[in-house]
């Protein structure tokens, strides 16, 4: 988990790449590629963003087709009982720059596809 003030003005991309890199190395590490020639023919940097932004659609999918439509318990950050009582039940919808966040991001990659 990450808040999104950690993701804006190249965040995202910048912790993107950076798992994206060792990924890479490890799977030379590894073996499941001789060279790190090999690792990025066998997984592109587009075809590595391209799987994650269809990941990305997927978890906004069940985020607002399951848990925001049966979310009924919204607690204020500093009801300690109440965070208590909802801990991990839709952690994402804790915070509102999280959630405005998750849905602009869901809304820029369905517009890159044309959707």
């Amino acid at each position: 988990a990450i808040h999104a003030d950690r993701l804006a003005d190249g965040g995202e991309e910048a912790y993107l790449r950076y798992y994206y890199d060792e990924l890479q190395r490890y799977l030379v590490e590894f073996g499941a590629c001789r060279t790190e020639d090999d690792a990025v023919r066998h997984l592109s940097y587009d075809t590595f963003m391209e799987q994650y932004d269809t990941a990305f659609l997927d978890k906004c999918r069940l985020v607002i087709a399951y848990t925001w439509a049966r979310f009924t318990e919204p607690v204020e950050k500093d009801d300690e009982v109440g965070c208590a009582r909802t801990m991990n039940k839709t952690s994402y919808n804790k915070s509102i720059p999280n959630v405005v966040w998750l849905a602009s991001r869901c809304d820029e990659i369905l517009k890159s596809r044309g959707v």
